[in-house]
């Protein structure tokens, strides 16, 4: 997993993984089956252990602001010695093109499911006045979803971070709850 996120899915292969994990190729094989298994291997560990603890924020109920500055903090952190920057699940959503079908599926399986994580925290706030939604929920929580990504995208190519984090607080302001807006605007 570590592997995956830090140098991308394209740049490791199946040989220098058995090098890395001094493992032979049989054995690799005996144990994944192949490429497409060790990956969705890799986005399982990835989802249970990042990504399910940072999408449960979105279920606590919290003001949209401080679940909002929560999760454009997770988006914009820099890479360090325990964590790479970006998403392991957002390059892989990148390089949905070259996954094979079994991470292909659970690559979109997550989308759907993150959209929909959005969509019930978006209306949670709706509901609660902390925003207004400038469109249908479907179009805001999939609005959101393409923020997040680009976020971690950015992250990854090493833009950064405050500029990144103000275009993502531009970008998210179209939430603001019409009290919100200051006058002369």
């Amino acid at each position: 997993m570590d592997r995956y996120w830090r140098e991308g899915i394209e740049a490791v292969s199946i040989n220098e993984i058995c090098r890395r994990a001094n493992i032979s190729k049989p054995g690799f094989y005996r144990e994944f089956g192949g490429e497409d298994e060790l990956l969705d291997a890799a986005l399982t560990r990835y989802y249970e252990t990042v990504l399910a603890p940072v999408m449960a924020t979105l279920t606590e109920d919290h003001p949209f602001r401080q679940t909002l500055d929560s999760m454009i903090e997770f988006a914009t952190t820099p890479a360090s010695s325990e964590s790479p920057s970006g998403c392991l699940f957002a390059k892989m959503r990148t390089a949905r093109g070259h996954l094979g079908p079994k991470t292909g599926e659970h690559v979109d399986q997550l989308c759907e499911q993150g959209v929909a994580v959005f969509a019930a925290w978006l209306e949670k706030c709706a509901q609660r006045g902390d925003i207004t939604l400038p469109t249908s929920l479907e179009s805001a929580a999939g609005y959101v979803d393409v923020q997040m990504n680009q976020m971690l995208h950015r992250i990854a190519v090493g833009e950064d971070p405050d500029t990144v984090r103000a275009h993502a607080y531009l970008a998210f302001s179209i939430f603001a709850a019409p009290t919100e807006i200051p006058r002369g605007c």
